[in-house]
Formats: C-alpha cells, sequence, structure tokens
C-alpha cells in the first residue's frame, strides 16, 4: 500500500557509503579537468558553482551586468545569477529539445549581456554548438550548464565543454550523486584566474567530514526504496523534489569525503547512462505515436545521457491527473513554472522582457517518468499501461 517508486535518484553500493576510494578532491578535480578541458573548482551545490562562475565574469566585465537564460530551467540558475548581483534575462527555448533557442539568443543579447547559461534539461542536448558560435562572434561569455547533462555529447563533444565554462551538480537525481555537490569547470583562463581568488576568500572548507558523508549517504541509500522512499517523500519538512528561488544559499567547497565518492562513482558513469538509456528507450518505442503525447527530438549527432523521461501532454487537465494518480509510480512535474512566473523575482529580471509561449506551454503540459536502476521492465509496461489508460 505505501509502495513509491522515486521520480529519480541512483541506488549504489553499501562499499560506495563505507570503503569509498582513497583518493580526494585533487583526484575528482584533475578527472574532470581532463574530461572538460578546464581548471576545477569544486563547490557544495551546482549553483555554488554557478555563481563562482558570474561573480568571476563580473569581475571581468563590470560595466556589464544581464545573463541570458532559459525561461524554462532549474531555478537554481536565477538564484545564482541574484546572488552574485546580476539580472536574468530569460528567453524562450527550443520545444523538442528544452534548451535554448538559438534566434532568442541572438535577437536577446544587448550591450549590457555579461553571459549565456545554456542548460540541457534531462541529459538531452540542445543546440548549443550554435549558441556558441553567437557567443564567439558577439564576445559574451557562455556557460555550459551541464548539471543535469553530464556525459551526454553533441557532435562528438561532451556537454560542459562547451563555451568558457561547465557547470556540473551532483546531487540526487543526477547523472552520478554525492547527495550535493557540484563543479565549474573553466577553460577561459582569464575567468578561471578571477574565479580562483573568489573561491579561496568566499568557499570555506566544510565543517562536516566522513562521518556526515556515511551518515547522509547511509539514509538515502536505506530510503531510496519502493517499500520506504514513501517515509522522506510524505515528511513535507524534508521538501523532496521542490523546487524554489532562493538566492540566499551558502557557499563552501565540497568534502574531500564527498569527492572521493564522486571520483569513484566517475568511473562507473558510462554503465550508470546505459541503464537509464536503455529504459528511456523502451519509453520512447512504447510511447511513439500514441495520440496526445509528444517525445522530445534530437539530431543524429546528439547522445543523450538521459537523468528522467520526459514527455509533453497535449491536455493540461489530465497532466494533473497523471502527476496525482501516478505518483506512486514515479510520474511526476518538474519545475513548478517559468522563470518570468517566480513571484519573488520581478526587481531581478532585465528591462523589456521578450515573452516565451513555449517555455510556458511545456511548464504546463510537461511530467516526467523514471527510468533509473531501480525500475525494471514490469514497471515500464505498468506505466505506459496507466498513461494510455488516462490519456
Amino acid at each position: 500500500m505505501f509502495k513509491t517508486i522515486p521520480p529519480a535518484g541512483i541506488p549504489y553500493k553499501w562499499s560506495f557509503v563505507f570503503n569509498p576510494e582513497k583518493t580526494g578532491s585533487s583526484s575528482f578535480e584533475s578527472s574532470l579537468s581532463g574530461l572538460f578541458g578546464g581548471k576545477t573548482y569544486l563547490t557544495n551545490s551546482g549553483r555554488s558553482a554557478l555563481y563562482l562562475i558570474l561573480k568571476a565574469a563580473q569581475k571581468l566585465r563590470p560595466e556589464r551586468h544581464e545573463v541570458i537564460i532559459p525561461d524554462y530551467t532549474c531555478w537554481s540558475v536565477p538564484s545564482a545569477i541574484v546572488k552574485a548581483g546580476l539580472k536574468a534575462r530569460p528567453v524562450d527555448i527550443d520545444p523538442d529539445n528544452f534548451g535554448l533557442s538559438p534566434d532568442a539568443v541572438d535577437t536577446a543579447i544587448g550591450e549590457n549581456t555579461l553571459a549565456v547559461v545554456h542548460a540541457h534539461l534531462f541529459g538531452i542536448p540542445g543546440a548549443i554548438d550554435k549558441v556558441e558560435k553567437i557567443c564567439q562572434k558577439r564576445n559574451i561569455f557562455l556557460i555550459d550548464d551541464s548539471a543535469q547533462g553530464l556525459g551526454a555529447r553533441l557532435g562528438g563533444r561532451l556537454l560542459g565543454s562547451f563555451g568558457d565554462a561547465g557547470v556540473f551538480s551532483f546531487g540526487r537525481g543526477k547523472t552520478i550523486t554525492t547527495l550535493h555537490g557540484g563543479a565549474a569547470v573553466i577553460r577561459n583562463e582569464e575567468l578561471a584566474q578571477a574565479a580562483g581568488m573568489i573561491f579561496r576568500d568566499e568557499f570555506p572548507k566544510p565543517g562536516a567530514g566522513d562521518i556526515s558523508a556515511i551518515l547522509q549517504l547511509s539514509a538515502y541509500k536505506t530510503l531510496f526504496n519502493r517499500r520506504l522512499y514513501w517515509i522522506p517523500d510524505s515528511l513535507p519538512f524534508l521538501k523532496i523534489g521542490e523546487t524554489v528561488f532562493d538566492p540566499d544559499f551558502p557557499v563552501s567547497r565540497m568534502a574531500d569525503s564527498l569527492a572521493a565518492r564522486g571520483e569513484s562513482m566517475l568511473k562507473n558513469m558510462e554503465d550508470i547512462i546505459a541503464v537509464r538509456n536503455s529504459n528511456a528507450a523502451l519509453y520512447q518505442d512504447m510511447l511513439k505515436n500514441t495520440p496526445n503525447i509528444n517525445m522530445p527530438k534530437y539530431p543524429s549527432e546528439a547522445q543523450p545521457a538521459f537523468i528522467r523521461m520526459p514527455i509533453l501532454l497535449t491536455d493540461w487537465k489530465k497532466r494533473r491527473i497523471i502527476i496525482k494518480k501516478g505518483h506512486n509510480r514515479g510520474i511526476s512535474a518538474m519545475y513548478p513554472g517559468t522563470v518570468g512566473s517566480i513571484r519573488a523575482i520581478e526587481s531581478y529580471l532585465a528591462k523589456n522582457i521578450e515573452d516565451c509561449p513555449i517555455a510556458k506551454r511545456i511548464s504546463e503540459t510537461l511530467v516526467t517518468l523514471p527510468i533509473h536502476h531501480g525500475i525494471n521492465n514490469v514497471d515500464i509496461d505498468n506505466i505506459i499501461y496507466f498513461l494510455k489508460s488516462v490519456i
């Protein structure tokens, strides 16, 4: 009766909790720098990593104060922008891959534009190659937000390797996890140097050690189970799956104990991605040509690294039913609305924001399906049957 499938996550062995590799931050930093080419800074969260890059960019070009972002993205992105003392300019997105529309970016760039942040929601590559050319031509910093895109590729290039810097998150539902943590990998030398000074002065070393990591990882492993997940899911103060706009977040460095576990899980990244992509392919095959359901699309040169399987419904009323009745099946929404719809953000937006009808429609019609290691083919069949019965 209380069985609830988590919408996203990564099951791991007890050896990951108690016997991580005897490495630390330097090893994880080196691995990420080797993959993405640049100076790596390990932080306590993905939004802290984004804040670090934006603060460094602002230091180099203090006369500019606007950051172009997708109107439909994680609310941690505008939170980092506001914390850095900058203004957000949300623009519309591509309806097929949920990434920034290159045309919208080109139109939105102005004399006050400091940077563009391009996100890859659900591990689906957007047209960042085109955005990269635009930013190079217009002399704008490009931040490749791969918080959800670690391991995915576009034209053979890893997401996170485009532009001046890449941002990564190692939260619970990402490609790999240390439960919390992030990284900034900065390729622009001036930007990396500026970030280094900010990192030294503003990012303290965390106080908690390996015992704290063991306790948190043990709790997560125990509760990432359909027989027990209902417990944290039902406690409102834990705010499981909640997306908030909070510019007053703390920044610090990643604990060595978590970095060691990040290094360990990074070595298994391809296997993790393979399972998720295989499950995503089952949904795609079984839902293709289903009336009232649209699937994401991406070019042949794109290789996703799905963290969830997103689908778009044509009827927002049925979306409510699916989310409510499908909750225990791991079906969920993503963000509660567009960036422009955040009540507390109005004074932090750039002037003369264009309407973003595609982002608004996606925020009202998108649902996600679970694809992690904790589900099997029977679960997928049941989810498909449920969706078709409602649609």
